[in-house]
Order: structure tokens, then sequence, then C-alpha cells
């Protein structure tokens, strides 16, 4: 009996720090068609449109290429039905993201947010976020050309080591 009790004593003392971390559900979730206007308001909508869209787009190039004896107008059809794909499938994203920011923001939190969102230069930032997008993008590329060049050859050494049997 002592030892059921001490293994229940030990259980208990375990897992309550673990009990005492786990995320406790927000009492004041926001509204659905709250959180959807503040999507709207900081450009989530049009920036997850946009990289689907650069997606899309991409597919379809790649079947350009890969598929010689495909028709353009066949691409163009197949690019129409993804286009239709995309809008159900951004609608469905879109409560999805919602229920991501319903899990982490209050209400109050929400509204804020709403508020902020309909500033006008809260407006200009989001109505450049697709061109800071792929400025930034380009900045990206930089850096990964930068680290390239710079760590190639000492990659090309160690590839030429491990040919030659010698360890890294």
């Amino acid at each position: 009996m002592r030892r059921i009790l001490f293994i229940l004593i030990l259980t208990l003392s375990l897992a309550a720090p673990a009990l005492a971390a786990a995320p406790q559900p927000l009492k004041d979730v926001p509204r659905v068609a709250d959180v959807l206007t503040y999507i709207d308001l900081f450009g989530y909508r049009e920036m997850m449109e946009i990289s689907v869209d650069r997606q899309l787009a991409a597919i379809v190039d790649f079947i350009r290429t890969q598929r010689k004896d495909v028709p353009p107008n066949s691409l163009e059809i197949i690019q129409q039905e993804l286009r239709k794909e995309l809008k159900s499938s951004t609608e469905r994203s879109l409560r999805d993201m919602a229920a991501v920011f319903q899990r982490h923001l209050t209400q109050a939190d929400v509204d804020y947010l709403i508020t902020v969102g309909r500033d006008p230069r809260m407006q200009k930032v989001v109505k450049l976020q697709p061109k800071l997008a792929v400025e930034l993008e380009k900045v990206g590329e930089g850096l990964a050309d930068d680290i390239y060049r710079r760590a190639a050859p000492r990659i090309e050494e160690r590839l030429k080591m491990l040919e030659g049997g010698v360890g890294i």
C-alpha cells in the first residue's frame, strides 16, 4: 500500500510541471469574422494568393518544358483549372489560418489589430508587401549566392579529399 502511494505521489509530482506547461485555452477566443477581417487588412490573403499563383505558374512552366507534346491551349486549360481550385483552396486555407490566430490571440488583440490595420499608414505598408517580398527575396538570394561563392572552394576541396580517400 505504501508502495502504491509512493508511486502515485511520484507520478503526480512528475506530471504537474508538464500539465502546468501545457498551453491553456484562451477564454476570450476571437470571432472568426473578426480574424478574417484582420487577415484581409494585413494582406495575408493577398500574399497567400500571390504565393500559390507563383507555384501554379511554376507547375505550368514545368509541364511546358517537360512535355513538349502538350499543346499551348491545353496548358491554358490546365492553368484555368488550377486557378479555380486555387480559389476554393484559398478560402479553406484562410479558415485554417483563422483557427491558428484564434488559438493565440484574444478578441481584444484582434480588435486592436483591426484598428491598426485600418490606419492609412498600415494600409500603405500592406499594399507594399508584395513588392517588398520580391525585393527582400532578391536580398536573400544575394546572401545565398555570397555564402555559396565563399564556401564553394572549401566544399570542393573537401569533396576532392573524400574522393581521394582522405578524411575531412
